[in-house]
């Protein structure tokens, strides 16, 4: 097997992938919408962690019907059920990973003697989410919206 044949990805899986960053990314979209309507436009400053919530909330729903129909091409109704709870489950992993990471990555600039919140928690975000999206990625398409042979 040469190199290129090694490094070759199929046109659908190209496809498959942009689409899950487009979900992403509305999923995301809809997230900061709601904070700041929550926030902004409602005046609730004092309770801005609920507004994140709500946020993740309608997001979640929106991105799990986004990757079920759009990304995975999964058609079936039978499981939807058990699915969103695996992508609820996912989410959740993908929300305590980013924290803990975050985290990790503000001790290790302190400890080297940087300002974290000079720049460096933005490059650590933006590393973080490249992980983190890829390691949805894989469990999602593996467990949740994995293909059951039928009967």
């Amino acid at each position: 097997m040469s190199l290129v044949e090694l490094f070759h990805i199929h046109r659908s899986r190209v496809w498959l992938l942009a689409r899950y960053g487009v979900s992403g990314v509305f999923g995301a979209t809809i997230s900061i919408v709601c904070l700041y309507v929550w926030v902004d436009l409602l005046g609730l400053e004092e309770h801005y962690l609920w507004g994140a919530v709500v946020g993740f909330c309608i997001s979640l729903v929106v991105t799990f019907a986004l990757q079920k129909y759009w990304t995975f091409q999964d058609k079936t109704h039978h499981r939807v059920h058990k699915q969103f709870g695996m992508y609820f489950i996912v989410a959740l992993i993908n929300v305590a990973l980013n924290i803990g990471l975050l985290a990790l990555s503000k001790t290790i600039v302190e400890a080297s003697g940087r300002d974290f919140f000079h720049g460096w928690y933005l490059a650590a975000q933006i590393l973080i989410v490249v992980f983190v999206s890829a390691v949805s990625f894989v469990l999602n398409y593996f467990f949740t919206f994995k293909k059951v042979p039928t009967l």
